[in-house]
């Protein structure tokens, strides 16, 4: 094969009728004669009969003239389409990433002019008008343009899903997680072509069919590379939103890794890049840099500054920090002063009753954040500086702020059972953090020391006595944190059940709470969301089906630990159908520094198949 200088692509429209046909690029040789494709197969090399028509334009002679003509003939396409002008480049993407397969993945970063063109003809065969026939066909959309979805691919949800899964996600999933708030009335096909990445991320957290989910999460994979890295410039709330519904409930990707240290890291650089976090900060200029910022260039209006933007920020500090806390293998975004007035601003003009359960949500995550849990960060009693306060210090300023927050929403709503839940949680890790492993060991507690104990114990019976009053038909609502806080007050529950001391009495926890009672409720009602929420695919396709598979192996491993005695009589019956016991793992205190299996536990659940 000749070498790249001897050798050039022929240009657009005159590639030879062979390499045409079969959709191959057509490289001549510079000394003339028959293309290398061509030559190699032992073909005739002949041009088209018929050309395409040269263009009389004058041809421009700057590169962003010739940018311009480029997105007029996209326009055209698109209008022909029925795709209203300027569409977003992420729509576009999602119709090239429509067809699963039908681009090697050496294609998906686009590189002009050759695959820019292909996906220009990608983008006008994968773009379709909603049916006549829809019930939203005639609904306007904002700006008076005929909406448009796509529906080339199996992956893409109808009209119907996605109006369906826009209000699971608002009703269902958005309280758990208020990080966006999406104005009633606003319809999942406006929604896509305001908002296309984050309308993806909800379509691949709310559909039912596991195939579907996962055609649709590993799109959104697509488009994150696209966007953040081959085209570092094109980062704006859309993705940060996006990123943050991907990020919070990436506990529902039992088929495949969610990356969740890779894309932690990339939402927090987004919000650095769109500067949401401290608009009042400017880059210094640096003498090396190859671009300086003129002083004639037009100035930027600074982030941070719209409720959107406010609410988005703090939603990123919440779900990075509660991942960092518990896998803790990655920082959280750092809380900065402009976050403080980010908070009081959507506490004070709040647009929706999501804004309370938020603003909640963080303040109690920071109290969490602050006390730095585990060998990775490096807590309050693993401290060894001799000048330290007692952690009885600590914890009466922290109680004192948790004492604080109080929900004034209906004791019976779903918002006011949420915040509750994150309440018992960080009561659970104020208690937890003034426990040093080395004091426990230590077979000699103090009164102080048991009531830390006790404080765990109540903080975790109060936890499974709110979590166990939801129905399971709205699980399919849980994000991360729900999960995370389960594990979590399962394993404190256990490791109180099997402390042995003279100074505590195992039987009153046991008949207190008895973890293997609670243990086999929650297998009970993990079993059922699947067939009550409709979700459609193999026994272990979904979150719910696996968690109960998972903690089946667990409760096994408990019971042989603990004793038969230990056991309800109903899951004493139903052992005959549970798999082999998980192999005895060590459960010294800190609770969770130094159990490693809660990693493993959660790399179970998002590992693939």
């Amino acid at each position: 094969m000749d070498n790249d200088s001897d050798s050039y692509p022929a240009p657009y429209g005159r590639a030879c009728s062979n390499c045409s046909q079969s959709k191959c690029k057509c490289i001549y040789s510079k000394s003339g004669g028959r293309c290398q494709r061509c030559r190699r197969l032992n073909k005739e090399c002949r041009q088209p009969a018929v050309h395409r028509r040269q263009s009389t334009r004058k041809q421009p002679g700057s590169k962003a003239a010739r940018l311009e003509e480029k997105l007029e003939d996209l326009v055209s396409l698109l209008r022909a389409g029925v795709q209203p002008p300027g569409a977003n480049p992420i729509n576009l993407l999602l119709g090239q990433f429509g067809q699963p397969g039908d681009l090697p993945a050496s294609q998906t970063a686009l590189s002009p002019p050759d695959s820019l063109d292909a996906a220009l003809g990608n983008a006008a065969r994968n773009v379709y008008a909603v049916p006549s026939s829809s019930s939203d066909a005639n609904t306007p959309d904002v700006g008076g343009h005929t909406a448009v979805m796509p529906f080339s691919s199996p992956s893409e949800p109808t009209v119907l899903q996605a109006e369906e899964y826009l209000t699971m996600f608002q009703n269902q999933l958005l309280p758990y997680f208020p990080c966006v708030y999406i104005q009633p009335g606003i319809s999942a096909q406006q929604l896509r072509r305001d908002r296309p990445f984050t309308w993806l991320c909800i379509m691949a957290v709310t559909c039912r069919s596991a195939v579907q989910r996962r055609a649709l999460y590993q799109k959104i994979k697509d488009i994150t590379a696209q966007q953040m890295v081959h085209n570092s410039l094109n980062t704006d709330i859309d993705i940060l939103l996006g990123l943050l519904i991907y990020l919070g409930w990436s506990n529902q990707q039992v088929y495949n890794k969610a990356n969740i240290h890779v894309f932690t890291q990339l939402t927090t650089a987004a919000v650095y890049e769109l500067g949401i976090q401290n608009p009042s900060a400017r880059p210094r200029m640096m003498a090396l840099c190859v671009h300086h910022e003129g002083e004639d260039e037009p100035a930027t209006s600074q982030g941070g500054q719209t409720m959107e933007e406010r609410r988005a920020v703090v939603a990123c500090f919440l779900v990075t920090s509660i991942i960092s806390s518990f896998i803790r293998k990655t920082d959280p975004l750092r809380w900065t002063p402009f976050m403080d007035e980010c908070l009081q601003v959507l506490e004070e003009q709040q647009e929706c009753l999501n804004d309370e359960i938020l603003v909640h949500q963080v303040r109690l995550q920071m109290i969490t954040d602050k006390l730095d849990l585990g060998p990775y960060h490096g807590g309050l009693a693993s401290t060894p500086d001799p000048i330290q306060a007692p952690p009885s210090f600590y914890l009466h300023s922290m109680h004192a702020r948790l004492r604080k927050i109080q929900p004034s929403m209906p004791p019976n709503s779903l918002g006011y059972k949420i915040v509750l839940l994150h309440h018992h949680y960080t009561s659970l890790t104020l208690h937890e953090s003034a426990l040093s492993n080395a004091s426990i060991m230590s077979k000699n507690l103090n009164f102080q020391q048991l009531e830390y104990l006790y404080g765990c114990l109540e903080a975790t019976k109060s936890w499974f006595n709110l979590f166990l009053t939801i129905p399971p038909a709205e699980y399919t609502g849980f994000p991360f944190s729900i999960f995370a806080q389960m594990v979590h007050n399962l394993v404190v529950l256990y490791q109180l059940s099997v402390f042995e001391d003279p100074a505590w009495d195992v039987n009153t926890v046991r008949q207190s709470a008895n973890v293997l009672s609670i243990l086999s409720t929650v297998i009970e009602s993990m079993s059922q969301v699947a067939s009550l929420a409709g979700l459609e695919g193999e026994s272990d396709s979904d979150i719910f089906s696996r968690v109960a598979k998972m903690y089946q192996s667990v409760l096994m491993g408990w019971e042989e630990k603990m004793g038969p005695e230990s056991l309800p009589l109903s899951s004493m019956q139903s052992t005959q159908s549970l798999p082999e016991p998980l192999d005895s793992m060590p459960f010294n205190f800190p609770m969770v520094g130094d159990n490693d299996w809660l990693s493993d536990m959660l790399n179970s659940i998002t590992q693939s198949n």
